[in-house]
């Protein structure tokens, strides 16, 4: 299973990362306001968002779609990374 996290981080050029499984992304922060707007929105529209800004390749995509799709909860899932990018 792929898990989904956000983590902060303290550098003045990528204040946080989106990890996906073994993988972790840069986020710039333009980036992060944007997804920061999205997470007002409902779960699968949120999602939505994600997978168009941060999936920039199909590998990418995929592994993001099947942590989501593989989830249990996915609104538990997508609130969960709403808190979190909160946080960043």
């Amino acid at each position: 299973m792929v898990h989904l996290r956000f983590e902060k981080l303290h550098g003045p050029i990528y204040p946080g990362y989106l990890h996906v499984g073994a993988y972790s992304i840069a986020l710039e922060p333009e980036l992060i306001q944007s997804l920061k707007q999205d997470a007002q929105e409902e779960p699968s529209r949120f999602f939505e968002n994600l997978l168009q800004k941060v999936g920039s390749n199909r590998y990418l995509k995929e592994m993001i779609q099947e942590g989501i799709s593989k989830e249990e909860e996915p609104a538990a899932l997508a609130r969960r990374l709403q808190g979190e990018l909160k946080s960043l």
